[in-house]
C-alpha cells in the first residue's frame, strides 16, 4: 500500500513538472519579444516595459528621469539566441546582451540588461532594479 502511494505521487509530481515546463514554454515567444523590444526601443519604451521597480531604481541612482537616463544609456541590440523561463522570470540571451525579466500584473516586465556573465559570480548588469 505504501508503495503505490509514492508511485502516485511521484507520477502526480513528474506530471507537474511536465505542465510546468509546458507553460514555461507558452512563455517563451512573449519574453523574448519583451527583451527584443527593449533592446530595439527608444527610451521612452525603453521605460515603459522596466519593472516598476527598476524605474525607481534607475531614477533614483541617477538622479534623473526614466527616459533621461536610458538616453544616455548605451545598450546592445541583437537577435535572440536563448530563453528561459523559470516561473515568475525568464533571462533571454541576446547577440552582445543578458536580459533578465520578471512577470508583473500587467505582464513581462524587464528588470535588468546590458547584463554579463561573471561565471559563478552573479551578473554584472548595466541596468538593474532591486
Amino acid at each position: 500500500m505504501f508503495r503505490s502511494r509514492v508511485g502516485v505521487g511521484t507520477a502526480v509530481l513528474a506530471a507537474a513538472a511536465l505542465l510546468l515546463a509546458g507553460c514555461a514554454d507558452l512563455e517563451q515567444p512573449e519574453v523574448e519579444r519583451i527583451a527584443s523590444t527593449f533592446a530595439a526601443a527608444d527610451p521612452s519604451a525603453r521605460c515603459a516595459v522596466l519593472a516598476p521597480a527598476t524605474v525607481a531604481a534607475v531614477e533614483a541612482a541617477r538622479s534623473e528621469s526614466c527616459v533621461q537616463a536610458m538616453a544616455q544609456l548605451s545598450l546592445p541590440e541583437g537577435a535572440v539566441v536563448s530563453s528561459a523561463v523559470w516561473g515568475d522570470q525568464a533571462q533571454v540571451q541576446l547577440v552582445g546582451d543578458t536580459v533578465f525579466l520578471t512577470r508583473t500584473s500587467t505582464g513581462w516586465k524587464v528588470t535588468a540588461a546590458g547584463c554579463r556573465s561573471r561565471g559563478d559570480a552573479p551578473y554584472s548588469c548595466r541596468l538593474e532594479g532591486p
